[in-house]
């Protein structure tokens, strides 16, 4: 069978211009090689290029051209920090999945924000009876500052952790020592027009993420912060070695997966002194890109055989 193009569709508003062109080429460089390999042609779009529409159809325009013309693959990035970036992410997410085109990159059978919104996570895997972070929301604007009395409440005294409800790659997290200095970054998220919670900042050893891929777990990695940093994430300075996953982090990680009818997941386990918890998880394109080469290529496998499943040229 001919396999069809997977077309990843990329934000590239919240970069700077020289982190933006390495990862860019990284990505590309890497995907391009994934996808040969298995089969499939790769390539990647801005969201910018793209103009969605309808007429008799869903459609998706590029220079002219409707992308979704033929029954194609896409992964589309799930957020910008940016408010109209968001939205026009959102309709090109929501233009593939109203078409006969298949988007990989989704919880088949949940809402989508299930797999981005931090709150809604942090909910989630409550009612799974999954341990996680106690979270508030930071009202918008002027309201920011409403939220400290529920946070003295509900999480007590600092350090927290300040970050947005719906971003990736560690991006605008911070961690505040005191209550006067998370007062001072609730006046910042008033004026950012982004949503933030707040959570316990956690004494911790990194986090472990789990890959699962069509109800298997593939490979996992624990992630370490820098010395003297707080997040672990390598977009973030962090540093990866092999995975340590336990027989409970990876089965309870296959437990979410399933719960979102989600094909593809990386599921991240903060590893705390009392144990790991739940911490985030997301069917976003691109965190295997910093395994080393041999657990990306048994991620890549895997997920060009579960591709290959749901594939049909009709």
């Amino acid at each position: 069978m001919k396999y069809p193009w997977l077309t990843v569709v990329y934000r590239p508003d919240d970069f700077a211009p020289a982190f933006l062109e390495r990862a860019t080429q990284r990505m590309v460089a890497a995907s391009t090689e994934d996808a040969d390999r298995a089969g499939f042609r790769y390539r990647a779009i801005p969201h910018h290029e793209l103009i969605p529409g309808c007429s008799d159809r869903p459609q998706l325009w590029h220079h002219g051209h409707d992308l979704l013309q033929d029954r194609q693959m896409f992964q589309v990035d799930d957020f910008s920090s940016d408010p109209q970036a968001h939205r026009h992410l959102a309709a090109i997410h929501r233009t593939v999945k109203a078409s006969n085109s298949i988007l990989l990159n989704q919880a088949f059978g949940a809402p989508e924000y299930l797999t981005t919104d931090k709150l809604a996570i942090s909910q989630h895997a409550r009612s799974l009876g999954l341990p996680a972070a106690t979270t508030v929301a930071v009202p918008f604007g002027r309201y920011a500052r409403t939220a400290l009395p529920l946070i003295d409440a509900q999480i007590g005294a600092g350090p927290y952790i300040l970050k947005p409800r719906e971003m990736g790659m560690g991006f605008a997290v911070l961690k505040a020592e005191t209550r006067e200095q998370l007062a001072a970054g609730l006046d910042l998220t008033a004026q950012s027009g982004t949503a933030y919670i707040v959570q316990p900042y956690l004494p911790n050893d990194g986090d472990v993420r789990v890959f699962v891929v069509a109800g298997q777990v593939v490979v996992s990695e624990h992630r370490r912060p820098a010395p003297g940093s707080y997040q672990a994430g390598t977009s973030q300075g962090g540093t990866g070695s092999g995975g340590t996953a336990t027989v409970r982090m990876e089965a309870n990680s296959v437990r979410v997966a399933e719960s979102l009818d989600a094909a593809c997941l990386q599921v991240d386990w903060l590893l705390t002194e009392d144990g790991p918890i739940a911490n985030e998880w997301s069917a976003g394109f691109g965190g295997h890109l910093a395994l080393p080469a041999d657990e990306r290529a048994r991620w890549s496998a895997a997920y060009f055989a579960w591709a290959r499943t749901v594939w049909s040229p009709n």
